[in-house]
């Protein structure tokens, strides 16, 4: 019953069908050569199109190593290339030292393992030939060389021996402070390649020193603040992960401090790093201080990123429970499948957690993190009755070998999650609900959503700790009178507004709520119902106070009338709304990489499932590679945040873990949603 998710991918959603983990590279080098590059001299008519296009590389690539080119190009202008650009013949491919080489556009939908699967070549060697795929994702309209006659015998343990191509060199005048260091980081080469093209160099570097170097200038100064800035020599085995680890960096913020990482990272490379780092220093220091991985604590109970505290990569075995529904699947008629997707909402749900949680294998293997997925189809169906899809799960288990298993994500249904954590308690295998918080489950049950009464805690919670000062109005209907009572509990003098009801639902009077404003206090109106006309009547009523009165409205459950058109977004912006919630609105510029891989993979950008997908699998695997097992990891208090959910766990009174981190969010004032800092005493 293994992946049976392919069958689904193809037959019913295309996009599925490149749903396949990519292995994570490898940026290091075994011998030091110095970096070579190709010059061009623009020609009347020549754009920075026709010349990318002409070398087979991309725009990208030349304005990173000409900055002005960004401006303008005119004829005359001398262009440096990247040692990888050769001459391409869009039709023809060209022969170079026997390799043959074809321009292959990226189209919408591709992904680097299609292309390498439509040309049989790996993916490792396609990056070796294109080395921004080292550190960017692929894009639609980024052009690749692809080697058509390589084989993989032919070239020992993954080291391709590049062709010479022409060298370009410019002299450099050394002056006073700086030193090999600041030089051979601003020219993107090794202290060893400096000297053996500057044999003077070794008896040490004076003023006035004419140095040949390459004609690449990656830095704008060979000088560094020595108050802030140290510098680093990269060490045999180092990756572009370990020394994020060590630095305790993001990649975009140590490549716009080394512009030179663009072209790959290399054994001898000198990078700049923030004074105080674990590892910074001179060189030499650095290497002594490095031998091993620094060990960094995360405090109980404080929140931290658990990429900079793994300590174990053993390989992980996660197993995905999910109701695909497979047997359901027409492998000869589209049509039908079709029509299954649109109608069959637990399929659709199924599809995009399953999606999502690709994203994270692929995302986890990046750091370092090597995952197998055993997917099973618990095949679910509404109609066979509870006993029936119980024993479907039973056969799973009871039929293939869940040894080794770190983790089990899903069921689906809180039925069957409770019959898969009965099974596999004994085990001590830890059983992940992926969506539904409705579970019973023992003590291996890990329930990732929380539950509803914490996202009333938590608002609760707020108001106690920020409401002293301000005048409470609270708004609530008959159903939430026990929520009336707990804020009376924490506000003795708060005011209340009555909604009156008749055989058509809930209505106020003109003055009910402008009554209980204040004009001298700000005005916390606490609104406790989930009938779409009060709702609409309140916010209308507070937005005619506003400019004369300060007004901030809250409530302590925002369900789905909410989402009803009758509301206007535009008065729940100005009172500023704040709600709690499980979820919280992803800012595209923080997730903007899981977004783009997301649509590069799929075509389509992610639901809200996929995204709860990603994350629920992207922390269970930080998880266990950052203790011995999930129990563990729980036990410390750590809390994460990804992209959309974040996960503290705690245990529960009925046995197991539950995720205890839900949002404070807001409306701004450009109708964006927005976490509120708070964190409960």
């Amino acid at each position: 019953m293994k992946k049976y998710i392919t069958v689904i991918a193809i037959v019913v959603f295309s996009a599925f069908a490149k749903a396949c983990s990519t292995p994570a590279a490898t940026l290091s080098s075994n011998t030091a050569t110095v970096q070579k590059f190709v010059s061009h001299q623009v020609k009347a008519g020549e754009t920075l199109n026709d010349i990318a296009d002409k070398y087979g590389i991309t725009t990208k690539d030349i304005t990173r190593l000409n900055p002005d080119a960004r401006e303008e190009v005119y004829e005359g202008l001398v262009l440096i290339l990247p040692s990888t650009a050769t001459v391409v013949n869009k039709t023809e491919t060209v022969d170079q030292d026997n390799l043959k080489f074809k321009t292959h556009k990226v189209k919408r939908k591709e992904t680097l393992y299609s292309i390498s699967k439509k040309y049989g070549v790996s993916q490792d060697v396609i990056k070796r030939f294109n080395k921004s795929l080292y550190s960017e994702v692929l894009r639609k309209g980024d052009k690749l060389r692809i080697p058509v006659n390589y084989s993989e015998a032919s070239t020992p343990d993954a080291v391709v021996n590049l062709p010479e191509t022409q060298v370009s060199y410019i002299t450099h005048n050394v002056i006073a402070k700086e030193t090999k260091y600041g030089i051979a980081r601003k020219y993107g080469i090794t202290i060893a390649e400096l000297e053996s093209t500057n044999p003077s160099l070794r008896d040490g570097l004076k003023i006035g020193d004419e140095l040949r170097v390459p004609k690449a200038n990656f830095a704008k100064s060979t000088i560094i603040d020595n108050d802030e800035y140290a510098f680093y020599e990269v060490q045999k085995g180092n990756t572009l992960y370990s020394l994020l680890r060590i630095f305790k960096l993001e990649a975009d913020e140590l490549i716009a401090l080394n512009p030179a990482l663009d072209e790959g990272l290399k054994e001898g490379m000198i990078l700049k790093v923030p004074k105080g780092s674990p590892g910074s220093g001179t060189p030499t220091q650095a290497v002594a201080e490095n031998q091993g991985n620094p060990e960094v604590t995360i405090l109980e109970g404080k929140k931290g990123s658990l990429l900079n505290q793994l300590t174990d990569f053993s390989p992980k075995r996660i197993a995905v429970m999910l109701p695909f529904g497979v047997g359901r699947v027409n492998t000869g008629n589209t049509e039908v499948n079709e029509n299954l997707l649109r109608d069959d909402r637990i399929l659709r749900l199924s599809l995009d957690l399953y999606s999502g949680m690709l994203m994270a294998v692929q995302d986890a293997k990046k750091a370092g993190i090597s995952t197998t997925v055993d997917t099973y189809d618990t095949s679910y169906n509404r109609k066979d009755g509870a006993a029936t899809n119980a024993r479907k799960v039973e056969t799973i288990i009871q039929s293939n070998d869940f040894s080794g298993v770190n983790a089990v994500i899903g069921p689906l249904l809180g039925n069957n999650i409770d019959r898969v954590s009965s099974l596999l308690n004994a085990r001590n295998i830890p059983v992940i609900s992926p969506m539904s918080n409705k579970v019973a489950g023992r003590k291996n049950i890990f329930v990732s959503r929380p539950e509803d009464n914490l996202l009333s805690k938590k608002m609760l919670s707020y108001l106690k700790a920020n409401g002293s000062g301000k005048n409470i109005v609270v708004i609530a209907d008959k159903k939430n009178s026990s929520t009336l009572s707990k804020l009376r509990a924490i506000f003795p003098n708060l005011k209340t507004v009555t909604p009156r009801s008749n055989d058509k639902g809930y209505y106020l009077y003109p003055d009910d709520i402008p009554s209980q404003l204040s004009s001298e206090l700000e005005n916390w109106v606490i609104v406790e119902t989930n009938d779409v006309p009060l709702i609409s009547s309140v916010t209308t009523s507070l937005n005619g106070q506003l400019g004369a009165l300060k007004v901030v409205m809250f409530t302590t459950n925002r369900g789905n009338a909410y989402d009803s058109d009758e509301i206007q977004h535009d008065h729940l912006k100005n009172l500023a709304f704040h709600f709690p919630s499980v979820e919280k609105e992803y800012a595209y510029n923080k997730a903007k990489a899981f977004i783009d891989s997301y649509e590069t993979m799929y075509g389509v950008s992610p639901s809200e499932a996929a995204i709860r997908g990603y994350d629920v699998m992207y922390d269970t695997l930080l998880r266990l590679a950052y203790s011995s097992d999930l129990y563990a990891a729980a036990a410390t208090g750590v809390e994460t945040d990804y992209v959309e959910n974040k996960f503290k766990y705690g245990t529960r009174a009925k046995g197991g873990f539950s995720n205890n981190a839900v949002y404070l969010m807001k409306y701004t004032d450009t109708l964006e949603l927005e976490e509120v800092p708070f964190v409960e005493e």
